[in-house]
């Protein structure tokens, strides 16, 4: 009995540890704190989504940018000055519709990721 009740408060902590994140733009994005990752979809496809998320990457000074990416999926990673590993995950849903994972460090950090969405955000509306 004390093992079911265990298990059945671990997996409410998990799953209860989810925030919505609304940007100004009115899209809506999902931070996991269990996972540290902030997931959301965005319009437009995934070479427009490389390019503002590239763009933005430059703008926030970001160094050591790595990117493996086509036209279905993609990864970008890169590093923020004091050496924080900044990893953002792409999959095309369909031909204008682009899935995003961003997760900042180990542990995760909602404020950068919330703030990396919103540039990449605003530069597709552009």
């Amino acid at each position: 009995m004390k093992k079911i009740l265990i298990v059945m408060v671990c997996v409410g902590l998990l799953t209860g540890c989810k925030s919505t994140v609304v940007t100004p733009e009115g899209t809506e994005a999902t931070y996991s704190k269990a996972e540290g990752v902030l997931r959301s979809t965005l319009e437009g496809s995934v070479p427009d989504v490389v390019n503002a998320t590239n763009a933005t990457l430059e703008d926030l000074e970001l160094v050591g940018i790595d990117s493996t990416v086509d036209k279905l999926k993609g990864k970008i990673t890169a590093r923020m000055a004091v050496g924080t590993k900044v990893s953002i995950n792409l999959e095309s849903v369909d031909f204008d519709t682009t899935s995003i994972r961003i997760k900042v460090g180990t542990f995760g950090d909602r404020s950068i990721s919330t703030q990396i969405f919103r540039n990449i955000e605003k530069r597709l509306k552009r």
